[in-house]
Parts: C-alpha cells; sequence; structure tokens
C-alpha cells in the first residue's frame, strides 16, 4: 500500500511539472503573440527583443524576427557560459518556442485578419517578402495606435507573468540583466530598465532624425506600452500568492494569538520589540493570511484590543503550511522523471525477489 501512495503522490508531481511546463508554453505564445501583431507591424518600440529588433531592422537588410531568433539564442548561450546550466534550463523552453511563435505569426496569415480589424481607411495589409506589413502607417488614427500599444504592453506583461508562474524564464535581455547583475552588483531589476530604456530612447532619437511624425508617436506610445507591460506582470505574477501580513503590537497577546488560531485556522508567530519613543518592551503578533481574510483579521483585532498598533502589507510570496508547497528551486521535471522510474525499478526488483 505504502508503494501505490508513493507512486501516486510522485505522479502527482509529474503531473505538476507537466502543467507548469505548459504554463511556460501558453505564457511565451501571449508574449509573442501580443509583440508580433500590436508592437512590430505598427513599429511600436516598447524594449525587449522586439524593440531591438524594430530598431536594428531599419539599419540592416533582416527582417525583424530573423533578429530576435539571432539574439533569442546568442543571449541563451551567453547565459548558459555565465550563468550556468542551471539558470539557463529554465530559459530554455520560451528560447525554443518564442521565435518560432513569432516568426509563424508574422509571416502567416495568422495576424493579417487582425491587423484589417485595426487599421483604418487607406490603409491595407500586405505580405512583402514573406513577412506581413502595415502599408500607409502614418495614416492610422492617433487614438487607435494608442489602444493598440496599450494592448500590446497588456499581452506580452500577461505573457511574462504567466511565464515566470510556470518556473520559467522569458530570457532575451533579461539573460544580460542577470550577467550584469553577477559581475557588477546592480540590481537585475535596474539593468532590465537601463536596457528597455535604452532601445526605447533609441527609438525616439531615430524617429527624430528621420522627422516622422507617426515614428515619433509610436516610439512614445512604446513607453506606456512598456510601463503597462511591467503593471500587468506585477498584477499577474507578484500578486498572485494573493497572501497578506499584519504585525500588531497589542497589550493581549495571548488572546488575540488563540482568536487568530481559533476564528481563522491560521497561525502566528510571536517576536519581542521594543518601542522607539517610549522605550518600552512590547509584544508583536504577526498573522499571515489570505487576500479575502484581510476584512475578517482587521475585524477580529478590533474586537480583541481595539487600541493595537497595526500594519498590514502584501507578501510576494507565500510557501509552506496553509499554502502553496514550497519547493526547491533544484527541483526539475528531468529529476522527478527519473526519481519516478529509479522507484518503479526498485518495487519491480522487490515483488521479483519476494518468495513464490
Amino acid at each position: 500500500m505504502k508503494v501505490k501512495i508513493n507512486e501516486k503522490l510522485t505522479r502527482k508531481a509529474i503531473f505538476k511539472h507537466i502543467l507548469k511546463a505548459f504554463l511556460v508554453i501558453f505564457g511565451t505564445f501571449i508574449v509573442a503573440f501580443g509583440a508580433a501583431v500590436f508592437l512590430v507591424p505598427f513599429n511600436i518600440v516598447s524594449g525587449g527583443l522586439s524593440g531591438l529588433g524594430i530598431v536594428l531592422s531599419k539599419y540592416i537588410p533582416i527582417d525583424v524576427d530573423i533578429i530576435v531568433t539571432i539574439f533569442t539564442w546568442a543571449l541563451f548561450f551567453l547565459g548558459l557560459i555565465f550563468l550556468g546550466l542551471k539558470f539557463s534550463v529554465n530559459t530554455l523552453i520560451s528560447s525554443i518556442v518564442y521565435p518560432i511563435i513569432f516568426s509563424i505569426i508574422l509571416r502567416t496569415g495568422i495576424s493579417e485578419y487582425i491587423l484589417n480589424l485595426l487599421i483604418n481607411d487607406g490603409m491595407s495589409v500586405t505580405n512583402s517578402g514573406g513577412v506581413v506589413e502595415i502599408i500607409n502607417l502614418e495614416l492610422l488614427q492617433p487614438g487607435r495606435l494608442i489602444i493598440i500599444g496599450l494592448v500590446g504592453g497588456a499581452l506580452t506583461g500577461i505573457g511574462c507573468g504567466i511565464t515566470f508562474i510556470g518556473g520559467g524564464s522569458t530570457g532575451g535581455l533579461d539573460i544580460l540583466a542577470f550577467i550584469l547583475n553577477k559581475f557588477t552588483g546592480i540590481k537585475t531589476s535596474n539593468c532590465a530598465l537601463i536596457f528597455d530604456v535604452s532601445i526605447v530612447l533609441t527609438g525616439i532619437i531615430i524617429q527624430l532624425v528621420e522627422n516622422s511624425s507617426y515614428g515619433f508617436l509610436a516610439s512614445l506610445i512604446g513607453i506606456f506600452s512598456a510601463v503597462l507591460c511591467s503593471l500587468m506582470i506585477e498584477f499577474v505574477y507578484v500578486r498572485q500568492s494573493g497572501a497578506y501580513f499584519a504585525d500588531v503590537i497589542t497589550d493581549k497577546p495571548k488572546v488575540l494569538r488563540d482568536r487568530v488560531i481559533k476564528d481563522l485556522d491560521r497561525s502566528v508567530t510571536v517576536y519581542n520589540v521594543k518601542g522607539g519613543y517610549s522605550d518600552e518592551d512590547r509584544i508583536c503578533v504577526r498573522i499571515i493570511f489570505a487576500r479575502n481574510e484581510l476584512i475578517n483579521v482587521k475585524d477580529l483585532v478590533a474586537e480583541v484590543d481595539s487600541k493595537a498598533f497595526m500594519i498590514i502589507g502584501e507578501c510576494s510570496t507565500v510557501a509552506g503550511e496553509g499554502f502553496s508547497k514550497l519547493h526547491s528551486s533544484k527541483d526539475n521535471s528531468i529529476k522527478k522523471i527519473k526519481k519516478f522510474a529509479e522507484d518503479k525499478k526498485e518495487n519491480e526488483e522487490g515483488k521479483n525477489d519476494e518468495p513464490k
């Protein structure tokens, strides 16, 4: 019976890893779709590899999707060299899926139908040289361009967030950010921001030099598109745990602890603190709870001690009993499958050794 339970649990773990792989693929698809339909055809430079591809394609005779593919794999191997195999495995799926989906959407009729719905009179969509292209972009109404840029930024942000939930990484310029962080100590988020801002500013400067009113407007919209992308990543990924913490300094810590355990079915952490103004020793009770329990926690603390001092904040990640299971970053699907195969082999050998 024990063997069957272990096998069942192991199969459940394998299914979970398959689900995570699906999330990475699905998230990468959304990123590629958002960039290939709403950003690249309209020359909206919002950072990332798609923005870099738009900028470079103006000066070198290579299509945007080819540039994106070259840089995706070049950066992947850079990450493999400087950051190691463990990091590169997390970006492998996206490095394979993103360039393929990106090229398919740009080079087939998948995007043509949607693009024809987005453009206005006097414009047309053609497939020139194998890449979908919009004719007379300068005739596009500014209001439409703003909506298109925002939708593109939102989709890429949502896709990135889903990919992160699956435990993957979109790779690309983020790899450069991690490498720079490793050798300089600059925060990864700051490095990524520097790269994206540099690409957007380069796009703006190019449009100023070319004196293109449409290109300049598209580049400005790219700024808002990039900001919305970051906000959607924050909304989808950072807040997906949906957990809060409350630090409560109260004269009734034992009563509060018992009520939280009994009424909310949550545990607490109790520790000693010292008041900065009064220099008095006090007790702080920390409660971790789900987002939908926020009102209940506030009401309960008010009932126990209306004079308590309470700080409430959001948690980016909560793992452990009562929340999502805590997994080691060293765990991966290959190890799980290998362990499952080894355990199954041992069980079969044990059965064969049993006396008949």
